[in-house]
């Protein structure tokens, strides 16, 4: 799955959904709930890591020591 035609996405646009203890799906709230362009991608906590999988990047995988930093690189425009 590939979001390759998405907008950057202002963090105002930021949508976090908590789906279990240690992970959460990043979206964009400007989409519909049922289209797959709403989905930015995932963060799950590995330890004291929070580990981001972008769809825009999606065999890489980026580590943040804090949840609100992960959070913020879905606003940031990856060098593809």
């Amino acid at each position: 799955m590939s979001n390759h035609d998405h907008e950057p996405c202002a963090a105002e646009h930021l949508e976090v959904r908590h789906l279990s203890d240690h992970e959460w799906r990043v979206g964009d709230r400007r989409r519909d709930e049922r289209s797959p362009k709403k989905v930015l991608g995932y963060i799950r906590q590995r330890g004291l890591s929070f580990e981001v999988m972008n769809i825009e990047a999606p065999r890489r995988h980026y580590l943040f020591d804090r949840l609100d930093a992960a959070i913020a690189s879905f606003t940031t425009v990856s060098s593809r």
